[in-house]
């Protein structure tokens, strides 16, 4: 397999961090993102041979610096992987006062892809998008899950699993509107399973921590949860356009296919970070 020049955001920890190693020891030439700058020189130290850039991709700005770094380093993208993931146990806003949830899991993969699209059509064009099972149906809830276009920012009854499957579920059409408006690319959606991260290491309350410990003793290790980030972000065919469960190709929630309701979600999108590329 020829090495593929390969921007990987949210690289610092978890799965990132995981598949991180796993691509720089297969010898692709890599460019990571993290927010933290202790991990940030962390993994600039452990993996001597990547450009690793400190950026917080929850903002406009964050995403300006990091792509502006990014053009300055390499003249091709092969593989953008999109992995940033945060879960708030109270609601969070951004600096540009955007709902956490909302602007790092849709926002972020919507302004680095757009930001990115000229060295994507440059290399290889893949656009890898780490999503979840958790667009389907909120953890401790039965209904589906929609977009409520009306309150985006989660600005009425907060509910941290509600939040954050609303937020999955947005990345998702965003990555199927993606894929209709630029055939080119090679646009997945990956649910990596449910994995030991540290997405909940902030959680408090008796409640929250026996959760906690329940999903860390059913979860997988994060080298089993970054192997299909790896797969997808290097093989040499995949299916364009699909969501895939782990390795294999899959339907996702019928609210998902809604093309109206994607086309409405790319419009809104616009109006806040701007017209794609």
């Amino acid at each position: 397999m020829s090495p593929r020049t390969i921007v990987l955001v949210g690289a610092t920890s978890g799965i990132g961090r995981e598949a991180a190693g796993t691509l720089a020891a297969a010898g692709h030439r890599l460019i990571l993102i993290g927010r933290d700058p202790q991990r940030v020189r962390d993994l600039r130290a452990a993996l001597p041979t990547a450009t690793v850039i400190a950026a917080d991709v929850a903002t406009k700005a964050g995403i300006d610096s990091a792509a502006q770094q990014i053009a300055e380093s390499v003249d091709r993208i092969d593989t953008l992987i999109n992995n940033a993931g945060v879960m708030s146990q109270q609601r969070t806003v951004t600096a540009e006062g955007i709902e956490q949830n909302f602007a790092v899991h849709h926002l972020a993969p919507y302004s680095m892809t757009s930001a990115l699209l000229p060295l994507l059509r440059q290399g290889g064009g893949r656009v890898v998008n780490v999503n979840s099972e958790g667009h389907r149906a909120a953890l401790l809830r039965s209904d589906p899950i929609d977009i409520e276009f009306e309150d985006l920012y989660s600005t009425r009854d907060y509910h941290i699993f509600v939040a954050y499957s609303r937020s999955k579920l947005a990345n998702l059409h965003f990555s199927y509107e993606l894929h209709r408006r630029f055939p080119e690319l090679e646009v997945v959606a990956v649910h990596p399973g449910m994995v030991r991260t540290d997405l909940v290491r902030g959680f408090s309350g008796p409640r929250m921590l026996a959760m906690r410990a329940l999903a860390r003793a059913i979860s997988l290790p994060t080298s089993e949860g970054a192997g299909p980030i790896v797969h997808l972000a290097t093989e040499p065919e995949i299916r364009r356009g699909a969501y895939y469960n782990r390795y294999s190709p899959e339907r996702s929630s019928p609210v998902s296919y809604d093309l109206d309701t994607s086309r409405r979600m790319w419009e809104v999108t616009e109006q806040l970070r701007g017209l794609f590329f």
